[in-house]
């Protein structure tokens, strides 16, 4: 009996390969996975991830854009509710950035390791856009008076990121060093409470 063949579909060949990549760019990180490895894993030959990405840096750059796309996708949405002010705004893009990296524990670890090995430029326009976008709707909660104004508003938005970020970057190792018993995720709700209740306290006016 003749077996027909799959078609060959390009889009869902793309999203095979950036799954791939994701995870083993989020485990073992940029220098020590190669091309080969990512179509062994994502079952496609090594040209068609030349084909659809060109080179190693660019496939690792392309599974960030895919990542960080949806988080700016979650922030661009709070960013445009003009009928959402000040510290609630705050408090609204601090819930979805937690939410976000809360769901998406590869894109955290591939985020700490693309930090770590110095891969800058991967998704940097679409980063810089959200960043200036963020810091942009700060500057005017400050000038309404919504927010202190004796601090840089790109200070409040990168803080909140750091504070997030770390959280789910470290929280494995500091959590069971600290002695607080049972699992790590388990003290997530408690940890977001915890910024609500002090960062936001920290810049309110």
């Amino acid at each position: 009996m003749r077996v027909a063949k799959r078609r060959y579909n390009p889009t869902a060949t793309r999203e095979d390969i950036l799954d791939a990549a994701e995870r083993l760019f989020a485990a073992h990180g940029f220098g020590d996975v190669s091309t080969r490895r990512v179509a062994k894993e994502a079952g496609v030959s090594q040209s068609q991830i030349h084909y659809h990405f060109g080179t190693k840096r660019r496939l690792c750059g392309a599974v960030f854009e895919r990542g960080f796309g949806e988080y700016s996708a979650v922030q661009s949405s709070v960013l445009k509710k003009a009928d959402v002010k000040g510290l609630d705004r705050m408090a609204e893009s601090i819930r979805a950035c937690f939410g976000f990296f809360r769901d998406n524990p590869p894109f955290v670890k591939l985020l700490g390791r693309i930090q770590l090995e110095g891969i800058t430029d991967s998704g940097e326009p679409m980063a810089a856009e959200l960043m200036q976008g963020g810091s942009k709707v700060i500057a005017q909660a400050q000038r309404a008076g919504e927010l202190r104004a004796d601090v840089e508003p790109q200070f409040i938005l990168i803080g909140f990121l750091s504070l997030v970020a770390y959280w789910f970057q470290c929280r494995g190792k500091y959590l069971p060093e600290s002695g607080l018993p049972g699992a790590p995720e388990a003290y997530d709700e408690k940890y977001l409470d915890f910024i609500l209740k002090v960062y936001l306290r920290g810049i309110a006016r």
